[in-house]
């Protein structure tokens, strides 16, 4: 998607690009003493683009396809059902996500990466000038068998501009520390969710006007108690994630 060639002030605008979607996640939950270690990849090309809609922007982004790698049995297959699907969002020029439409869909996994588009675009500053910072609050709560609500706050800083993949980009890191917490059933015993991780993400718009993608690292500590059983099971789990747009 590109952005207006105003780099004292960047902004989105209507345009196309795809990108390639690299995720590597490893988790490490305790059992009764027994530890399960669980390293999973994705691989995604996503295809965006944006149309102008009444001062803001209606972004389209499909998964064009996916690739999954030590999934546990059967744990692929709502991944795969990725594949094709369009979600639709509507941002501010700024980046600032204004609303994500809804999907027609059961898939637990589909409505959980409605929620993750929020991201998917970095917000861009009002004046790009080195050292400028700013600091927002995000909730977001993932519908399930088990409902879980993580609220971040994030603190953003203009790193500057820098040469990046042969071009000159506005570097933007942002670091959040968030709070994750939830409750539901599965399997038909209740479970509690609590826990707590940090993140960063550094983010790169081209002068010329696209976003060149994004490295995040993730880590998250929780722990998921059985509360008819007085049981709780730590989880350990971290994730880098890379976004790179394609010539």
């Amino acid at each position: 998607v590109p952005v207006r060639r105003a780099p004292s002030s960047p902004r989105y605008a209507t345009g196309s690009a795809r990108y390639r979607i690299e995720q590597a996640s490893h988790v490490v939950q305790a059992l009764m003493g027994q530890s399960t270690t669980i390293d999973l990849g994705t691989r995604q090309l996503v295809s965006a683009v944006a149309t102008e809609a009444a001062g803001n922007l209606a972004v389209a982004l499909t998964v064009d396809s996916v690739e999954v790698t030590g999934a546990p049995p059967g744990a692929d297959a709502p991944l795969a059902a990725m594949r094709g699907q369009t979600f639709r969002i509507v941002m501010a020029p700024s980046g600032l996500v204004v609303s994500v439409a809804a999907l027609d869909s059961a898939n637990v996994l589909l409505l959980q990466a409605s929620n993750g588009l929020r991201d998917f675009f970095p917000q861009l500053p009002g004046v790009p000038a080195a050292g400028q910072t700013w600091t927002d609050t995000v909730s977001t709560t993932n519908a399930g068998e088990v409902s879980v609500t993580v609220r971040a706050i994030r603190e953003h800083r203009v790193i500057g501009w820098e040469d990046r993949d042969g071009v000159r980009a506005l570097h933007v890191t942002s670091t959040s520390t968030y709070d994750v917490s939830g409750s539901g059933e599965t399997q038909g015993q209740a479970l509690e969710m609590s826990g707590s991780g940090h993140s960063t993400r550094d983010s790169f718009v081209s002068a010329s006007g696209f976003y060149l993608g994004s490295i995040e690292s993730d880590s998250a500590s929780m722990t998921a108690t059985l509360t008819a059983m007085g049981m709780s099971v730590p989880i350990r789990q971290s994730r880098r994630t890379t976004v790179s747009r394609l010539p």
